[in-house]
């Protein structure tokens, strides 16, 4: 058991599953929303929001039965020791597969935006390299850096805000039009961009908290992200009309490069420049993930070193990777649809099974 001192508080819990949440899949998804619920997307942030607290809270059903373990411990608890090592190699595989995906398009918004000239391996390695730096720390220092990180939110919402002299507030109406299964279609696409509150099958254990104190955090940062996107997706769609969204493809920084003041142009650069670190912290997240788990199933220590192996692998294969549009959507789809292995079937089938054999363990996390 992590000693009390390294272990996250209820408000750093929040922080971070707010950072984990937050990241580059923000800039299109009032574009990649509008394809399925055009104008009514706004209503799919809230459809998602509520589909992200059900998944949150089998997970917490999970943690709450085996308090001090993590998924890569009471997963062989439940089924036996090959098929929950075989679990737990499927989720590290899922949080490498992911980090990759962050990673390059990150790279790609990046390079199209503000660092055109800027050679593909020298992003690499900043990103990955920041993430490994931050990565192998424990919790604690996690927690406090996702903590501060959480400031920077607070800027970009002042900035979404600057463009409301200009929005049409009529391009909302007819509310509903597009119909519940749009709606629900445009709630996956919301719901993959939310991933990150996954972080939870691993920090349970690691909360300086009660069971119920853990889901009311947790909760109150999934609220948040809710109305964040929720926020973001109205301001876009009140600034674009259908036409013109449709031939967007980042209508957050798009709107924010049209205004100029007297004293500040390109908004958008400054938007962008925050935004890195929201970026930085979904790759944080799920190097993280993807290192712990190794640990957890070599039996070792730490996971520094399998930090910086992991870190060293993604960069490798991220040299190679295409940066083209058509597989970053395809790379998208793949991992959208993936996903829901991870966040939901296997975590329900785990607390189904766990309850029918009974198996289920005494002990608070916050007791040393």
């Amino acid at each position: 058991m992590m000693k009390i001192e390294k272990m996250l508080s209820k408000t750093q819990l929040t922080f971070t599953i707010i950072q984990s949440q937050i990241g580059v899949g923000l800039l299109s998804l009032p574009y990649v929303v509008h394809k399925h619920a055009k104008h009514d997307g706004w209503i799919s942030g809230l459809v998602a929001g509520l589909g992200v607290f059900f998944l949150v809270f089998i997970m917490w059903l999970l943690g709450k039965r085996f308090p001090n373990d993590t998924i890569y411990d009471y997963s062989s608890k439940i089924v036996g020791k090959y098929i929950g090592n075989f679990i737990s190699f499927l989720y590290v595989l899922f949080f490498f597969i992911v980090t990759i995906f962050v990673v390059i398009l990150a790279i790609s918004v990046l390079k199209k935006w503000i660092l055109t000239f800027t050679p593909p391996y020298v992003l690499i390695l900043f990103i990955v390299g920041i993430g490994m730096y931050l990565a192998k720390e424990n919790l604690k220092v996690i927690g406090r850096f996702f903590n501060f990180a959480c400031v920077l939110i607070v800027v970009l919402i002042f900035l979404e805000f600057c463009s409301y002299k200009y929005v049409n507030y009529k391009y909302l109406f007819p509310i509903g039009q597009t119909g519940a299964k749009n709606i629900l279609l445009g709630a996956h696409d919301t719901l993959v961009s939310m991933l990150g509150f996954e972080f939870l099958l691993v920090l349970f254990p690691f909360v300086k908290g009660n069971p119920k104190s853990i889901l009311k955090c947790s909760t109150l940062a999934i609220s948040f992200v809710t109305l964040l996107y929720t926020f973001f997706l109205i301001t876009s769609y009140m600034s674009f009309s259908s036409a013109e969204i449709e031939i967007v493809p980042e209508p957050i920084l798009y709107l924010l490069k049209a205004l100029s003041f007297q004293v500040v142009e390109r908004l958008d650069l400054i938007f962008l420049s925050i935004w890195v670190v929201p970026i930085l912290t979904s790759v944080v997240t799920y190097l993280y993930l993807s290192s712990f788990g190794i640990s957890r199933i070599l039996k070792l220590k730490n996971h520094n070193k399998t930090t910086i192996m992991i870190g060293i692998l993604i960069s490798a294969i991220c040299f190679f990777v295409p940066q083209d549009e058509t597989f970053l959507s395809n790379f998208g789809t793949y991992v959208s649809y993936t996903s829901y292995l991870f966040i939901f079937i296997i975590p329900l089938i785990l607390l189904i099974i766990s309850i029918l054999r009974k198996r289920k363990e005494i002990g608070n996390p916050y007791e040393v």
